[in-house]
């Protein structure tokens, strides 16, 4: 089993504030980060730091090469990742706030780049059982689905952003969805998590889903099947590139055979560490020796 990221791969800049900005209104950032960002590059150096071995495969333009380097040092296999030249890499304008909460702005650069002959190629090397990582920030979406699926992958979709576009696809090839609320509402019409499921599952019975909620925990559903785990209490610092982690280290306890239940319980504690500290997944993506000891000392914690 080999494990495929192909999405998309920004540079982010992260401005602090004191409040989301509104229209008409002009306020002063009190800092400003850049780092490595983006759901493809998110969900592989989660997984590579949950101990699993990835390949990212995406496009940048010219100035994002030396952050390629960085993302390789974080260990993930980049060799597939293609440079644009006379392109931008993609970038992403995040406001935090003092709670910790975020809007995004994309901009899509390079990885509204990617074609079918550059997906013919990065497939050539999976099969029948290999896992396919993607998601709706990246070009060509719809033929890597049709694509990975003729090739008997096992595919993971986070369904962000959810266009009008991304709903014309046939979704129906994909193994296991990522969404949050808001995703579920827009494939669904639905705004109760238990709805959202059931109309999920009605128009996708072959797939299975795990539903994020924020603060409220997390569903996972499969048919009859259905489980869920609740959030953990931190102090929340920075939201940004939470659901990235959270999705990265289900994956990593579910591939390895852990149960739903489990594999959830997991990724919250994972998730839990990530907004307790600023900064999207590269600087706040555990690793997996620290989550392990985080779920220790909560549940030593509850045992007194």
């Amino acid at each position: 089993m080999k494990i495929l990221t192909l999405g998309s791969i920004n540079i982010d800049f992260n401005y602090s504030v004191a409040h989301i900005t509104t229209p008409k209104e002009t306020q002063a950032s009190t800092g400003l980060e850049m780092f490595p960002g983006g759901k493809g590059m998110n969900h592989a150096l989660t997984l590579a730091r949950a101990g699993m071995e990835v390949q990212l495969a995406g496009m940048i333009g010219e100035d994002g090469v030396q952050m390629l380097q960085t993302i390789q040092d974080g260990g993930v296999d980049t060799s597939l990742v293609r440079v644009i030249e006379g392109e931008q890499t993609g970038h992403a304008i995040i406001q935090v706030d003092e709670v910790g909460q975020n809007a995004i702005l994309l901009y899509g650069g390079a990885n509204r780049r990617i074609d079918e002959a550059y997906v013919d190629e990065v497939l050539e090397q999976y099969g029948e059982g290999d896992i396919l990582v993607s998601q709706n920030e990246i070009s060509c979406l719809e033929y890597i689905l049709n694509r990975a699926h003729e090739k008997g992958m096992y595919i993971v979709l986070n369904p962000s952003p959810c266009t009008p576009e991304l709903l014309q696809m046939d979704l129906s090839k994909v193994s296991l969805f990522f969404l949050n609320e808001v995703e579920g509402r827009a494939m669904t019409s639905y705004v109760q998590p238990g709805d959202i499921l059931i109309e999920l599952e009605a128009l996708y019975p072959d797939s299975e889903f795990v539903l994020t909620l924020g603060a409220q925990g997390a569903f996972y559903k499969k048919g009859a099947s259905q489980c869920y785990h609740p959030s953990v209490s931190v102090p929340v610092v920075d939201t940004t590139a939470a659901g990235d982690v959270f999705e990265g280290y289900f994956l990593a306890a579910y591939l390895r055979g852990q149960a739903p239940t489990e594999a959830l319980r997991y990724a919250t504690y994972a998730a839990g560490l990530a907004i307790s500290r600023p900064g999207a997944a590269y600087f706040s993506a555990p690793t997996a020796d620290k989550v392990e000891e985080f779920m220790k000392n909560a549940k030593n914690k509850c045992a007194k």
